[in-house]
């Protein structure tokens, strides 16, 4: 009985001592906030009014509130069953500046990138941790690009509203650059043609040097450089080529590096057999063989088969298969290096396209762009098509960008979903304004050329104009899907007022008025033919000189009307309108002034121009145009129709419609043949980081104006060199060129600088 009670004592005492220190809160006070809200602390609290409160939940709760880095002080206390928490919080980030730091290293993007993932913005609440991160994660990016001396000073000021500004600077010192660099174990290839595989390297002679840096240390560029190297050994059938040790010496002072990296070749490796396995369907070994550029006996070369796997796949994909799966299996011969080749094929379900849709055209119609797609809504998927169907709205010329995206049908294995996404760009020049031109003297214009007029596709071109030389007004439209099937069709009306002298061609005066009519129908998907009718009535006006001793004849006569058949066969793969990188352009005119009125004459014009990727980012482009010019039915050819050659569409770095024999006062005679020929290696600017919408080219020209076809020599050739540079601008495309003639004569007009600009909208 004793021990009942003296238990019965024992939890009495428990329990009044447990009532003595626990109690349910009323209410939370929370002090000293200044930009934390109230609410959002109380989401972090492991307590609400109604909880009990005892000795281990002010522990808690400091606790869980120092883990949110909100704070530096924290004070919990209990008075009367209220629950009152004292903060201190830590200071905001006002804003966080870098002084003196290299663009090339650290640009305002990556600074921008690199701060918002450390939560370092305007705003955030500071944490002496992550800027002593952020401060170790750009020293090494500055060590990685050669600045082995970086320092970095942090400064910190706090205001008195409890906002922290930080600037850190930067001193850069120098880069570290490259004293030697070595290639060793290397026997089929030279170290030098290995070397070159390289952006960095041991300096160029010093003058070159000061441009291109390549002795200005990178790990990136050295990376780069061992994955170029493996490429190229693996490439040419050493696939066990290997790396062995890659040493980066830093001098004592930090300044030069010694670089060695030794190599092991390893053996060739030839192809042995080749076999075909999986679901062929419909396709024999045969045929699959015939698609491949490798063969038994060849040297193993990776981007081949990479290539053969493209080929074999786009084989599949045309016929709307567009998952399948080809995988190549290898095993190496036991005792030749050789490799045989097993490829896999996995062909799965045909695809079929169930939706397309096209976004981002803001202003052009999507039937505009819809009929430059090769596929429709129910058809088979095909790869080819689809990349057809994406370089064709390229080719437009409506847009800056196009891609593609493909979404599978939820549900439907066997149906895809596309999405055209285009960028609109700027299509039309709208021009007003006064201007003076050493070619037409001084002028003002008003017109608008606009090819996506109101965003249908068609084209509108009207114009006013009037110069010393020009007098011009003209209307001018066309269709290029005047019908389903791509026929188009073109009209226009003009006035022409031309004074021959003040273009530095010949002193005689033309007032010529007309209209045209044209229509066009596709040959193939990148060809078409197109035939016009041009009629027009000219009032030809000459010079007192010019009648009696230069044009006697034509001067003299009475003809006025004009009626000019046009047939234009012309072709077109191109990758791109603006800036094309590869495909041709190719054009053939037959022009016959016909026999119904007065003129009598023909005219054959054949172009082409070609563009060809030769290293990234460098395109080579060539281009030839031939032009002959003849009168028929004992009739000359009028002498305002002749060649004149010579200025920016012609051969540069000679003034304009200055080429070819001259009349006895020094005016261009102009001729009837014409031969311009040129190249160029063109560029985007890689020193800038957005130059999608630059390029600079070297070039060539090479042309010349022969007066009778059957006279043409040698010397009626002339050529130059130089530079040019495109910018399409918010405000219209600008060109510049300088250039510097080679083959000239004496008497020629040159001109080494030009500069034009428009304005788009």
């Amino acid at each position: 009985m004793k021990k009942i009670i003296v238990k019965l004592v024992l939890m009495a005492s428990l329990l009044s001592t447990s009532l003595a220190f626990s109690a349910s809160i009323k209410n939370i006070e929370i002090l000293g906030l200044n930009v934390i809200s109230r609410g959002t602390v109380l989401s972090y609290l492991p307590v609400e009014v109604g909880d009990d409160y005892d000795a281990q939940t002010s522990s808690k709760i400091i606790r869980v509130l120092y883990k949110t880095q909100f704070f530096k002080d924290i004070e919990v206390t209990e008075e009367e069953q209220i629950l009152k928490i004292k903060v201190t919080e830590n200071p905001h980030i006002k804003y966080v500046d870098f002084l003196n730091n290299s663009e090339k290293v650290l640009d305002k993007d990556t600074v921008k990138k690199v701060l918002s993932s450390m939560n370092l913005t305007q705003g955030k609440i500071f944490n002496k941790k992550q800027l002593d991160e952020l401060i170790e994660q750009v020293k090494s990016t500055y060590i990685s690009q050669g600045y082995h001396n970086i320092k970095i000073t942090k400064n910190i000021e706090i205001d008195s509203q409890n906002r922290v500004g930080i600037e850190l600077d930067i001193a850069e010192g120098e880069i570290a650059r490259i004293k030697t660099m070595r290639i060793l174990g290397n026997k089929v290839k030279t170290e030098r043609e290995l070397l070159g595989l390289f952006e960095i390297g041991e300096p160029n002679w010093f003058v070159l040097n000061y441009f291109t840096e390549k002795d200005h240390y990178s790990k990136i560029a050295l990376d780069a450089g061992i994955e170029a190297l493996k490429s190229q050994y693996i490439n040419s059938g050493y696939l066990s080529f290997k790396v062995t040790d890659v040493k980066s010496e830093l001098s004592e002072d930090k300044k030069n590096i010694d670089i060695t990296i030794q190599i092991k070749e390893g053996d060739k490796y030839t192809i042995g057999n080749i076999i075909f396995s999986g679901n062929t369907l419909n396709k024999s070994d045969r045929n699959l063989t015939k698609l491949l550029t490798i063969k038994p006996g060849k040297v193993f070369m990776r981007k081949k088969i990479i290539n053969d796997i493209k080929a074999i796949t786009e084989a599949y994909t045309d016929q709307g298969y567009a998952f399948v799966k080809v995988d190549v299996a290898t095993a190496e011969g036991k005792v030749d290096p050789v490799i045989d080749l097993n490829f896999k094929i996995t062909p799965k379900k045909k695809v079929y396209i169930n939706r397309i849709t096209i976004t981002g055209n803001t202003r052009t119609q999507d039937e505009v762009v819809r009929r430059e797609i090769d596929v429709y809504e129910g058809g088979l998927y095909s790869d080819k098509a689809l990349e057809n169907s994406i370089t064709k709205i390229k080719r437009l010329g409506f847009f800056s960008n196009v891609t593609m995206n493909v979404s599978k049908v939820k549900n439907f294995s066997d149906k895809i979903d596309l999405n055209f996404v285009v960028e609109e760009t700027k299509t039309g020049t709208f021009s007003i304004g006064i201007s003076h031109s050493n070619n037409s003297g001084a002028a003002f214009n008003l017109g608008i050329k606009e090819k996506n007029f109101l965003g249908t596709g068609n084209v509108l071109n009207a114009s006013a104009s009037h110069s010393e030389a020009v007098e011009e007004l003209s209307l001018y439209f066309s269709n290029p899907y005047f019908t389903q099937d791509g026929h188009n069709i073109n009209y226009g009306i003009f006035n022409k007022k031309t004074d021959g002298a003040e273009l530095d061609v010949a002193s005689y005066k033309i007032n010529q008025s007309g209209g045209s009519i044209g229509y066009g129908i596709p040959v193939t998907k990148n060809t078409r033919i197109t035939t016009n009718l041009k009629l027009s009535s000219r009032d030809v006006t000459c010079g007192a000189t010019f009648a009696k001793d230069y044009e006697v004849k034509q001067c003299a006569s009475n003809d006025r009307t004009e009626a000019k058949l046009s047939i234009n066969w012309s072709s077109n793969t191109l990758d791109n309108y603006n800036f094309p990188t590869t495909g041709d352009r190719k054009n053939l005119n037959l022009s016959v002034a016909l026999p119904v009125a007065d003129f009598r004459y023909y005219k054959i014009n054949a172009s082409k121009k070609r563009y060809r990727p030769i290293f990234k980012n460098i395109t080579l482009k060539t281009n030839s145009k031939i032009g002959i010019a003849q009168g028929y039915d004992k009739k000359e050819l009028p002498f305002f129709e002749r060649f004149y050659g010579g200025g920016s569409s012609s051969v540069r770095g000679f003034d304009f419609n200055s080429l070819g024999e001259k009349y006895a006062n020094g005016k261009a005679k102009g001729g009837k043949l014409s031969i311009l020929s040129g190249v160029s290696i063109i560029s985007p600017l890689t020193f800038i980081k957005d130059s999608s919408n630059m390029r600079i080219s070297a070039f060539i020209d090479i042309g010349g104006i022969s007066e009778e076809v059957s006279s043409f020599k040698a010397s009626n050739l002339r050529a130059s060199t130089g530079v040019a540079f495109t910018w399409l601008t918010p405000i219209g495309p600008l060109g510049v060129y300088f250039a510097k003639p080679f083959l000239k004569k004496t008497g020629d007009k040159t001109k080494s600088f030009e500069f034009t600009i428009g304005t788009s909208f």
